[in-house]
C-alpha cells in the first residue's frame, strides 16, 4: 500500500492542484464577472448620464434658439409694423407735404393770375381811356356789348368792323400825325434816347389829304398811310371793344413817357369814345392822331375820357 501511495503520489498532487487550480480559477471567474458587470454597469450609467446631459444640453439650446428665434421673429416683426407705420405717417406726411405743396402752388397760381388780370385790365382800362375810352359828355345810359357808352347827339355812332361795306367810289380826308406832347415832357421820356425818334416841331406826318374809298373806318387808312409813308405803326386787337389798339407809332409806344401815355384820335376835333376800327370815315373829315403825356388832358381829348 505504500509503495502504491508512493508510486501514485506525484498523480495524486497533481489532481490536487488541478482541482485547487479549478476551484480558484471559479471563485476568481465569479469575482471578475463581478466587477466586469459593475465596471459595464458603471460605464453604462455613465454613458446613461451623459446621454441624459447631452439631451438636457441639447433641449436647453433647442429650448433656446427656439427662444431666440421667437425673439427674433417678434423683433422682426415689431419692426416691421414700425415700419409700416412710419411708411404710413411718411405716406401722410408726404401726401400732406404733397397738399400743401398743391396748396401753394394753387395760391401762387391764383396770385399770378390775379397779378396778369391786374396788368390786363390796366392795359385794357389805357385803351379803354384812349381808343376805346367812354364819353365825358355827362350821357348817362346802357352801355353796347362792347362796353360802349352812349354816343353824344349829333356824332356818329360805331359800325362793327365785321359789318362793314366798303365801295368803290373814292372820297378824301386829311391826316396828320403829332408827338409835339413829348417835347413838353422831354424828362420823363424812357428810355432818354427816344428824343431821336421825335421830330423838332413835333410833326411825323403833317397834315396831309389821302385819298380812301367810301365805306373805310379810321383804322383802315391809318394802315396804308403809315404803309405808303414808311412810318413803323404797332396795334393789337382787343376783342372786347371789337377794335384795334394803337400800341406804337413811328416806334413811340404807350408808356415811353409816363405811366399815361399814348396814342389818342380824333375826328373833326372830337375824340370818339370807342375804338378806330369801329369809326367809319366821311369825305371831308379831318382825322389827327396825337401822342398824349397826360390821358388825353394836354391835347383837348379829355372828353373822352370822363372826368
Amino acid at each position: 500500500m505504500k509503495d502504491l501511495l508512493k508510486k501514485h503520489k506525484l498523480v495524486l498532487i497533481s489532481a490536487v492542484v488541478a482541482v485547487a487550480v479549478l476551484v480558484i480559477a471559479f471563485f476568481a471567474g465569479g469575482t471578475l464577472s463581478d466587477n466586469t458587470k459593475t465596471v459595464v454597469s458603471s460605464s453604462a450609467s455613465t454613458s446613461d448620464t451623459e446621454n441624459y446631459t447631452e439631451a438636457e444640453t441639447v433641449s436647453e439650446t433647442v429650448a433656446e434658439t427656439t427662444s431666440s428665434d421667437n425673439k427674433t421673429e417678434k423683433k422682426e416683426q415689431k419692426n416691421k409694423d414700425k415700419k409700416k407705420t412710419e411708411s404710413k405717417t411718411d405716406s401722410s406726411q408726404t401726401k400732406n407735404s404733397t397738399n400743401e405743396v398743391v396748396k401753394k402752388e394753387k395760391q401762387s397760381s391764383n396770385t399770378i393770375v390775379s397779378g396778369s388780370d391786374k396788368s390786363s385790365a390796366k392795359s385794357n382800362n389805357i385803351s379803354s381811356r384812349l381808343n376805346q375810352s367812354s364819353s365825358s359828355m355827362g350821357n348817362k345810359g346802357q352801355k353796347d356789348k362792347y362796353l360802349t357808352d352812349p354816343i353824344p347827339e349829333g356824332k356818329p355812332k360805331p359800325v362793327e368792323p365785321q359789318e362793314q361795306e366798303t365801295k368803290n367810289n373814292i372820297i378824301t380826308c386829311t391826316f396828320s400825325i403829332s408827338c409835339s406832347t413829348i417835347l413838353d415832357n422831354i424828362e420823363d421820356l424812357d428810355p432818354p434816347d427816344k428824343i431821336e425818334l421825335v421830330p423838332d416841331d413835333g410833326w411825323i406826318l403833317k397834315p396831309t389829304k389821302v385819298e380812301f374809298k367810301d365805306g373805310e373806318s379810321v383804322f383802315d387808312v391809318l394802315q396804308r398811310v403809315c404803309k405808303d409813308n414808311n412810318i413803323h405803326m404797332e396795334f393789337s386787337f382787343t376783342p372786347i371793344y371789337n377794335s384795334a389798339y394803337i400800341e406804337g407809332i413811328n416806334n413811340l409806344y404807350e408808356f415811353d413817357c409816363g405811366s399815361n401815355s399814348g396814342w389818342m384820335y380824333s375826328v373833326n376835333d372830337w375824340y370818339p369814345n370807342y375804338g378806330c376800327s369801329r369809326y367809319v370815315l366821311q369825305d371831308g373829315d379831318v382825322v389827327e392822331w396825337k401822342y398824349t403825356c397826360d390821358l388825353g388832358y394836354d391835347i383837348g381829348g379829355s372828353n373822352a375820357i370822363g372826368n
